[in-house]
């Protein structure tokens, strides 16, 4: 049991590190390029599924120039959470509880749009909390299934 335990929050430690990658560290901060006002004008989006009709759009158009990042978009924001949804339910027990596994994977991701916006790196859009949202969910859900509990989760059921 605690080689198991040490694996799967290596593993989770993994996930985490390759994650905060993706969401921040490789992306160029907007700083020094717009101000605040004009970056929140050009890269939040408040109306739900806006950039998903449009991203469903390019890929539906076969657009030349926004086809691949509107299908790395949508399918990156409903996959990067994903692990999250796997991870959470299987380190703490408190997290096996939909509610509270709701609440604080929404916590985590609207925390996540927030610095991407302080730090102008990558966009504050509704939608993308809605992908990162489904993405959690599925992954939780998946934590359901029984040989994810017994190859994942390190403490008693």
């Amino acid at each position: 049991m605690r080689l198991k335990k040490i694996i799967v929050f290596t593993l989770f430690a993994a996930y985490i590190l390759l994650a905060l990658n993706l969401l921040f560290f490789i992306r160029s901060s907007m700083r020094g390029f717009y101000t605040y006002g004009e970056y929140f004008r050009e890269n939040t989006n408040f109306v739900p599924f806006r950039t998903v009709r449009e991203f469903i759009g390019y890929i539906r158009d076969r657009d030349v120039y926004y086809l691949e990042m509107s299908k790395d978009n949508l399918v990156g924001n409903l996959l990067i959470f994903m692990p999250m949804g796997v991870f959470l339910p299987a380190v703490w027990e408190k997290q096996r509880r939909l509610v509270i596994f709701i609440l604080t994977a929404s916590a985590v991701i609207i925390g996540v749009e927030i610095i991407q916006f302080i730090t102008m790196r990558g966009a504050c859009d509704i939608d993308d909390y809605i992908l990162n949202f489904c993405g959690a969910v599925i992954g939780y859900t998946l934590s359901r299934l029984k040989i994810i509990r017994k190859l994942m989760f390190v403490s008693k059921e």
